[in-house]
């Protein structure tokens, strides 16, 4: 593993919230557009802020699958794209697309983290 982004997602998935939050700047910035009545989107300041967002992952998902089809790095971003599968504890109901990710990284961390997905899936899973 050769970029912050990459590291990040590892320890994610290994339920590793401290390791992970060791690859965010302390000014990062963690952004997720989306209805506002879906507690995951919103902008996220700082560790603390991610660490709030990973609190809210676990929360609101059971992921099924989450894989990257692709990752690509250009000075200092990192983009990524794939497709996730979750089950919306709150309803049961499954969530799933293909996602897109930009992060700016600078000196090994991640300062700017942007997510793309279908977010009307997300929405109508959620209620």
């Amino acid at each position: 593993m050769s970029n912050p982004v990459e590291k990040f997602f590892s320890c994610v998935g290994n339920g590793d919230v401290t390791g992970a939050l060791e690859l965010v700047h302390e000014k990062g910035v963690f952004e997720a557009q989306g209805p506002s009545s879906v507690p995951i989107y919103g902008t996220f300041h700082g560790r603390e802020g991610v660490k709030r967002f990973l609190t809210i992952l676990s929360e609101l998902f059971d992921t099924e699958a989450f894989r990257f089809d692709k990752w690509a790095e250009m000075d200092n971003y990192v983009f990524a794209c794939g497709y996730m599968q979750h089950r919306v504890k709150k309803t049961g109901h499954v969530f799933q697309c293909e996602w897109a990710l930009v992060c700016k990284v600078e000196n090994g961390l991640i300062v700017s983290y942007k997510m793309f997905e279908d977010t009307a899936a997300l929405q109508a899973a959620y209620t």
